[in-house]
């Protein structure tokens, strides 16, 4: 049986619990109201986002006060203390708290104002971002330079603003930060030309002796837009990280096996390779001396056969022209590149490279006029003028400097190596010849006084075996009822004017009927073309192809052929005085 003297005892506890548990609520309930509790809440939710007071607190603090234990209520209130004074101690300093950091600078403990000289310190003067592709440092750059900006003020106030949370483990504030389009575009494209890398296509080269296949490698170029993408999108990790890797572009080369050509390129280069530049004004053919392990480096493999590796060859023309260039010539690389092509295909190692001339200063002398000046240098004034129209032609100063155009303009057609017509106009006589052997001789009639022929270099142009012609000379009085003459076996040498040639042609028939000069004349009569009797300007048009070279020389117009001279030598000892009649 249980006792009934133990009831009261266990009421009394009962009655003892629920009072003391009464004076815990009432206690929580006055500190909820405004008491002590209320700047721990706020410091709380302020600088802990997920702090709920409802929930953490209630507990917190209802485990304090119901807790049994003196040590645990004195730890729990001693702990809540510091954590207050430790929060208050930053808030009323208006310091930042530990642990935070921006661009790698530690900004705890400082001041927001503190922190902006810190960050714009580091940012001037530390703050390097390494411009890379495929990893090779190209420059090392200030952030301004890659057109960077950043806001200090803001990134010093969000330092403040995150509170504890960079207790314990730290926090970082990311950059705010800001890209000038123009800027980074411009320094992007300083680099186009570093970051290019050509293609290299499947080639040969010697080694040990023999010709081996080189596989072809890709090449890259810039991406600009790719790169400015990256950049704008991803400005914080640029900084952070102190690198921008530009973004490039693949090249692949046509071919990457050489090997299917291997054989032709031996047959091509097994003898030595023989490059020749051809002087047509001058007559002169200069070598280059080129060896098997330069020229292999010209050969690449195409689709179909071999092909000419364009920028191994432009060197060795660069090469070349620099020496030329002193003596105002030069080699025209794209046909160059052209000429090589041919001879890969046609299995020739013999390239023949024409000398261009540039085009040159001349400085007026005493009686000078234009037509004079064309004269002396060999070229129509017509040209000269167009290629000066500033000059007042009528009031030349000595010493005033004009442009001649280049010679080149007059030889338009590939020269004929093997064939030279030499005219000298104070003989009236002609010379051809063929492979440095004399075939023609005979006289001829030339311009009359007041249409001359122009001395120069030119070549034929044009073959009509019937043309016509006309001047103001057959005009009447009145300058009416002008009229065409018809001339034979007409070939053109250089434009008076465009669309009015003159050049070589054998009988003129008159629109009297008659011919000009009777057929026969060897003195300056014609009107700027060169007459032969008709069965010998058969002969010549039937002979001289199109791009034969013909050289006028006067007085005024030294030969500058080693042909040119010889002719004169030999007109020399002839008697230019038998005339025959046809």
């Amino acid at each position: 049986m249980k006792s009934e003297s133990g009831k009261p005892g266990k009421r009394k506890a009962k009655r003892a619990r629920d009072r003391n548990l009464a004076r815990q609520q009432r206690r929580l309930a006055m500190m909820e109201r405004g008491g002590n509790t209320g700047g721990a809440h706020t410091l709380l939710r302020r600088y802990f986002p997920s702090y709920n007071e409802d929930k953490l607190a209630h507990r917190a603090l209802a485990w304090l006060f119901s807790s049994r234990s003196p040590v645990a209520k004195l730890t729990a209130l001693v702990t809540m203390v510091v954590v207050v004074f430790f929060v208050s101690n930053f808030l009323m300093a208006g310091r930042i708290f530990p642990n935070v950091y921006a661009m790698g600078v530690a900004v705890g403990e400082m001041t927001p104002e503190e922190a902006e000289i810190a960050l714009r310190q580091h940012w001037d003067f530390d703050v390097h971002i390494d411009i890379t592709v495929d990893g090779q440092v190209l420059k090392k750059a200030r952030p301004d330079e890659l057109g960077l900006s950043i806001d200090i003020s803001s990134m010093a106030n969000a330092a403040r603003a995150a509170g504890v949370a960079g207790i314990p483990f730290g926090i970082s504030i990311e950059p705010q930060l800001t890209v000038s389009h123009s800027r980074a575009q411009s320094l992007l494209l300083d680099f186009t030309e570093a970051v290019y890398v050509p293609q290299y296509e499947a080639g040969y080269r010697w080694s040990g002796g023999r010709l081996i296949a080189v596989p072809g490698r890709r090449g890259r170029h810039l991406d600009v837009t790719e790169s400015m993408r990256l950049l704008k999108g991803n400005a914080a990790n640029v900084v952070s990280q102190g690198r921008l890797e530009l973004q490039t572009i693949p090249l692949n080369p046509i071919v990457f096996d050489s090997t299917p050509f291997l054989g032709q390129a031996i047959v091509f280069l097994q003898d030595d390779v023989h490059i020749r530049g051809y002087d047509p004004f001058k007559d002169h053919m200069l070598s280059f001396a080129v060896d098997k392990m330069q020229a292999a480096e010209w050969l690449t493999a195409g689709e179909n056969g071999l092909s000419v590796r364009e920028n191994a060859f432009r060197q060795f023309v660069d090469s070349l022209n620099r020496e030329l260039v002193r003596g105002g010539r030069y080699i025209d690389e794209l046909q160059a590149i052209s000429n090589l092509q041919e001879a890969l295909i046609s299995g020739t190692p013999e390239i023949a490279l024409r000398l261009n001339y540039l085009p040159e200063p001349y400085s007026v002398v005493q009686k000078d006029t234009g037509f004079r000046i064309g004269r002396k240098a060999g070229i129509p004034y017509e040209l000269i003028r167009d290629a000066n129209p500033t000059v007042n032609w009528n009031a030349l100063v000595v010493g005033q400097e004009i442009q001649i155009p280049s010679r080149d303009v007059l030889l338009p057609q590939d020269p004929v190596p093997h064939k030279r017509i030499i005219v000298d106009l104070q003989s009236q006589w002609l010379v051809a010849f063929e492979n440095n052997d004399l075939l023609f001789s005979w006289g001829i009639s030339s311009g009359r006084e007041t249409a001359p022929t122009y001395p120069g270099i030119f070549q034929i142009l044009t073959h009509n075996p019937k043309s016509f012609g006309s001047s103001y000379a057959l005009c009447s009085d009145l300058g009416t009822n002008c009229n065409q003459w018809e001339m034979f076996w007409f070939m053109g040498i250089y434009e008076v004017v465009p669309g009015l040639m003159n050049g070589f042609h054998g009988a003129v028939r008159l629109p009297n009927g008659n011919l000009l000069g009777g057929g026969y004349t060897y003195e300056p009569t014609t009107f700027g073309c060169i007459m032969s009797l008709n069965s010998r300007a058969k002969e010549l048009y039937d002979w001289a192809e199109t791009g034969t070279v013909v050289e006028i020389v006067s007085e005024e117009f030294a030969p500058e052929s080693e042909l040119a001279r010889l002719a004169l030598e030999f007109i020399s000892t002839i008697d230019t005085n038998y005339r025959p009649i046809e």
